[in-house]
């Protein structure tokens, strides 16, 4: 991986304090799971010109983490965390959680301020990559946002290894051949349905989000000869920030 280093380029020292920021707390969301925060997403979709937004975070439900990580689609491995509307005219989170995972009874308050702060401080970071490195007069209708830890004997080396990361983002150029991947697939699916005689018939998405900007964590480590500086994946987790452009394809 040692041309990643080329791959990404570093932005200014706000922004990428802010994306740090949300690691730390995806981090401590991800603690306060217990064995349900091996694997957390969070996708937020902004609204109201990216100032309102609504946002939900599931997880691998912990029983099905070998499945998981053993097949190539396992959809009933996911279990819903919360669900969350943010009003900006009254400031009011509307927050649903799952009530069948014990770890959100007794952490109920640390986890609702930690989402809190994961959704508004998400929706500063669209903004600002919106008006300093994106077209503005686009729509951009989603923030996904992942980390993994690996389980290791202390949590400390993971705490370690994240204050030694380097924040790294980079748009990511647009591919017309996805536009056509993505026609075709959903003309077989509606053909497969119309065959098979099935009363319901889905419509093709109007519009679909495409990914436009990436943030990753990697970790810094010198190569044996003239100091440069190779850049990898931490050993002990992965943390990634996705925005996404609504797109009309069809």
């Amino acid at each position: 991986m040692s041309n990643i280093k080329n791959s990404f380029r570093k932005l200014d020292d706000i922004l990428l304090d802010m994306v740090y920021d949300i690691l730390l707390y995806m981090v401590v969301y991800s603690f306060t799971l217990g064995d349900w925060g091996k694997y957390v997403w969070v996708v937020i979709y902004p609204r109201n010109r990216n100032t309102s937004y609504t946002a939900k975070s599931f997880v691998v439900n912990p029983q099905k983490i070998y499945e998981f990580e053993h097949q190539n689609v396992c959809n009933s491995c996911f279990e819903k965390i919360y669900f969350i509307e943010y009003d900006y005219t009254t400031d009011n989170h509307d927050i649903d959680f799952n009530p069948g995972i014990s770890e959100l009874q007794g952490n109920y308050i640390k986890i609702k301020t930690t989402i809190i702060k994961i959704g508004n401080l998400a929706i500063d970071i669209l903004n600002k990559v919106v008006n300093s490195y994106l077209d503005p007069s686009k729509e951009y209708g989603e923030i996904s946002i992942y980390f993994t830890r690996r389980e290791v004997p202390d949590n400390y080396k993971i705490i370690g290894e994240i204050e030694g990361s380097t924040i790294l983002g980079q748009p990511i150029p647009a591919k017309p051949e996805f536009y056509e991947f993505m026609n075709q697939y959903y003309e077989k699916i509606i053909k497969s349905k119309k065959n098979a005689s099935e009363q319901s018939i889905p419509a093709k998405p109007e519009f679909i989000y495409i990914p436009v900007f990436e943030f990753r964590a990697l970790k810094e480590k010198k190569k044996d000869t003239n100091d440069e500086i190779e850049l990898s994946y931490p050993d002990y987790y992965l943390f990634s920030l996705m925005i996404y452009q609504s797109s009309k394809i069809f």
